[in-house]
């Protein structure tokens, strides 16, 4: 038995929080405001089954978007609450502890029933489909799950792995053991540790030199783990290289065209400015041209766009914004809120669809994602595939976009949910459970697993009974041949002993003597060379095979 069990006050049950990677983890998408790598798609269809975490956590925040025309509506609710789910564990920080809960407990039981909808029976052989139903319990007393995530420790198996690699193999354990001893011998002598000095008795660390090696050197501070402390500055515009983006002057930016009489006097018409690279929000998100943000404007108020144009000279930086207005209406299969160009009317009032706003008004970037399902979006042939640097044979396709005025806002994206959360209406993020007569469906849903079940049992019986009878039959076969065979080496055994007896002669030729008497010895033996010698035993054997 483990251990642990006799400690006293221990519940594994309650004391081991739910692990996000073992329990939800296991082409012209927008991953801007996803903070997750480029998709992969062809890896993922090639190796469909032996996927790992991160293409998972890329799946849940992209897969809702993709999945028309090819899934059926449960499939879909399936897909689309545990995007919503998701992107509420994936939290660092949990703003009112109560309404928080109360939303997580909807998209768990959401996720349940769209489970029951597709398949009754599969919270009877899903264990993790059982540990949802805990997440409360363990939110309440760990606070966000994701302190509690063993991704990073899975990610160092790798590590790990390459130790194994490079040992002699002779003790690989104790090799392993001491690469892992120097690594951390390594980072506690770079990072200022102490450690006892035998000569001197005395607690020293390294020199000045040695110790700035962490803090100059970026391919150290990576292989070590080593994380900044530096923040960024918000508002700061990087500016791109001269050599390949030259200076340009203010009329000809896209910022004096939409500059307004609210953004005040206007920089001079020959003025230089410099192109911008990346812009720092105010949540430390590096901010480039066409993605997607959350802003304030010059009266403060929230407003919604795509970088059209980032400019910087001096200490002086701008940014143009396309605005786009987001609709008190949900979008009417995901539920999600729909950002949309301003209409004539909103132009009337005096909606602009461009606003040039201080760097500083950056606040966070989201994800936002085309509306293909109004739009009717196909696929389109875009090019051939490259391999190695050069193209092949194979056409590339992507999907071609019917229009650039209907998005949505995707709420299961995990970066920024929080700050999402805060600045849009609570009506068009508080959940909805998915069926609200929840026991009149877990009733009709319970008799047709058990329909199902029975089906399955009806077929498995007959499965197994078929094999059965096969098995027998072919048993049945399998000893008439073996019959069949051991009669015939039987009969062939008593056609080589009559072909012997015919070769041997009869007993009475056995029997007769010499016929002539130099064939006798002196003591009245017959005289036989050796091929008679030999017959005779041959003979004499066969006798006494006959004989047992």
């Amino acid at each position: 038995m483990n251990p642990l069990l006799d400690i006293a006050g221990l519940d594994p049950s309650q004391d081991t929080p739910l692990e996000l990677l073992h329990t939800i983890l296991l082409g012209s998408t927008d991953i801007t405001g996803l903070t997750i790598p480029p998709i992969r798609a062809a890896y993922m269809i090639q190796y469909k089954n032996n996927l790992i975490g991160k293409h998972f956590k890329t799946l849940m925040q992209i897969l809702v978007f993709h999945i028309h025309e090819i899934s059926t509506p449960e499939q879909f609710t399936l897909i689309k609450a545990a995007a919503e789910l998701c992107a509420r564990l994936w939290v660092p920080e949990i703003d009112d502890m109560d309404d928080y809960l109360a939303q997580v407990e909807i998209a768990v039981a959401n996720l349940l029933d769209a489970f029951d909808a597709v398949d009754p029976l599969r919270i009877l052989t899903k264990i993790k489909l059982h540990l949802l139903a805990h997440t409360m319990e363990d939110v309440r007393r760990f606070g966000p799950l994701i302190r509690s995530s063993t991704e990073i420790y899975e990610a160092f198996n790798g590590v790990f792995r390459l130790c194994s690699v490079y040992s002699n193999h002779l003790a690989p354990s104790r090799d392993i053991a001491r690469k892992f001893a120097s690594m951390d011998r390594v980072k506690h002598i770079l990072s200022g540790g102490y450690w006892a000095d035998s000569q001197s008795k005395q607690w020293v660390q390294a020199g000045g030199a040695v110790l700035d090696v962490l803090q100059s050197d970026r391919g150290v501070q990576r292989h070590l783990g080593w994380v900044s402390q530096t923040a960024a500055v918000p508002g700061k515009v990087e500016p791109k290289p001269l050599r390949k983006n030259p200076t340009v002057e203010w009329e000809r930016s896209a910022a004096f065209k939409q500059w307004s009489a609210a953004n005040g006097p206007s920089p001079q018409p020959r003025s230089l400015w410099r192109l911008g690279r990346t812009l720092s929000a105010q949540s430390g998100d590096a901010v480039t041209v066409s993605n997607w943000v959350v802003a304030k404007d010059l009266q403060e108020r929230t407003v919604f766009g795509r970088i059209s144009e980032l400019l910087t000279a001096d200490k002086t930086a701008f940014v143009t914004l396309e605005q786009f207005v987001c609709s008190q209406q949900l979008h009417r299969d995901f539920s999600w809120p729909i950002l949309r160009r301003p209409n004539g009317p909103e132009i009337v009032e005096g909606v602009r669809s461009h606003l040039v706003l201080p760097s500083t008004s950056i606040q966070f970037i989201i994800s936002v994602q085309h509306d293909c399902r109004m739009g009717g979006c196909q696929p389109a042939v875009a090019g051939k595939e490259r391999q190695e640097r050069e193209e092949t044979t194979r056409d590339k396709s992507l999907i071609k976009h019917t229009d650039d005025d209907h998005f949505v806002i995707n709420l299961g994206a995990f970066h920024n949910f929080t700050r999402l959360c805060r600045v849009l209406p609570r009506t068009l993020t508080q959940l909805k459970p998915l069926f609200p007569e929840r026991k009149q469906f877990h009733a009709r849903v319970s008799q047709q697993a058990r329909a199902g079940r029975d089906a399955r049992r009806r077929k498995t019986a007959a499965t197994r009974r078929h094999n059965a009878e096969t098995k027998k039959r072919e048993a049945a076969e399998a000893e008439r041949a073996a019959r069949e065979a051991e009669q015939a080496v039987t009969e062939g055994r008593d056609l080589e002993d009559d072909d012997d007896e015919s070769d041997a002669g009869s007993p009475e030729e056995e029997n007769d003597g010499p016929e002539s008497e130099d064939e006798l010895d002196g003591d009245g033996n017959v005289v036989m060379d050796d091929g008679e010698q030999h017959a005779a035993r041959g003979r004499r054997g066969r006798k006494r095979k006959r004989g047992s």
